[in-house]
């Protein structure tokens, strides 16, 4: 791992470690000191209105890893971070081998609403309604838009559990309820303590069995900004895994609002120019 802290400015976009929520802390730990119940609230309201402070793109690839056999070819994509005065926007292509844009989306979301449109191979932007796991963003992943624009952050229904240690750090746990009733029934999420950034995401069935984890793998820094550099996607009942890894982040970009509007998803996006993207 190449760092351990993370990135004030990607709190709400950083995606999210295994809990291990049987871990024994010491109760005397003040870092590990209850939420009292005005001040749980408070914490998630200031998780919701935390941004960017300005667009970022990122080039990624996703890998498929089975339990058993070879992992996949790479999947090449990239992904839009942004903010709007109506909240996060989130867009993301996927490249075939010849480079086109394969599949295509924008997700976004605030307190009243999450909203998500698709397009596959160039066709028009269809608006999908369900808030579930969907399907993957390339044939052969797990990786669908549910793992990228993590919608239940802002599910109506998010109660405080327990503040406890998630991979080292002292964190507040949360477990939001799917409004529709749909897949997953529940997400178990936490954040940080410290720096409020999400660090765990657990998609659970209406009994609490995990279906999936969203694990970050590794901390990179482009620039002089810290950021998530590679994720893992896992399916509890197949064990087999996807890692999605940061290669390139271009910084302090400035969208059109049409950008992350659904009529222009089925027109490949623009990149920055070459030289504002920096290595992770």
């Amino acid at each position: 791992m190449r760092a351990t802290l993370l990135s004030l400015t990607f709190r709400w976009a950083v995606f999210l470690l295994a809990l291990p929520l049987g871990a024994q802390l010491s109760s005397g730990d003040e870092r590990y000191a209850r939420l009292t119940p005005a001040e749980a609230p408070v914490v998630l309201a200031q998780f919701r209105a935390s941004r960017l402070p300005a667009d970022t793109c990122l080039k990624v690839t996703i890998t498929h890893k089975p339990r058993r056999g070879e992992d996949s070819a790479p999947v090449h994509g990239l992904l839009w971070l942004g903010w709007s005065e109506a909240g996060p926007r989130v867009r993301f292509e996927a490249r075939d081998g010849s480079g086109h844009t394969s599949y295509a989306f924008i997700a976004k979301k605030n307190a009243a609403s999450s909203e998500l449109w698709v397009s596959q191979q160039g066709q028009p932007a269809q608006s999908l309604k369900a808030l579930d796991l969907g399907t993957p963003v390339a044939p052969g992943l797990l990786l669908t838009p549910f793992d990228l624009q993590l919608p239940f952050t802002h599910w109506p229904q998010a109660d405080y559990l327990s503040t406890e240690r998630v991979v080292g750090r002292p964190a507040h746990v949360y477990l939001a309820k799917h409004p529709q009733g749909g897949v997953p029934a529940q997400v178990r999420f936490a954040l940080d303590r410290a720096y409020s950034a999400m660090l765990s995401a657990v998609s659970e069935n209406a009994q609490g069995k995990a279906l999936r984890t969203l694990q970050v793998e590794e901390f990179g820094k482009a620039g002089d900004q810290w950021l998530f550099a590679a994720v893992s996607v896992r399916d509890e009942a197949s064990r087999d895994v996807d890692l999605l890894q940061v290669t390139h982040a271009a910084l302090n970009l400035r969208l059109a609002d049409e950008f992350f509007e659904p009529r222009t998803l089925n027109l490949p996006a623009n990149l920055p120019a070459e030289s504002q993207f920096k290595p992770l």
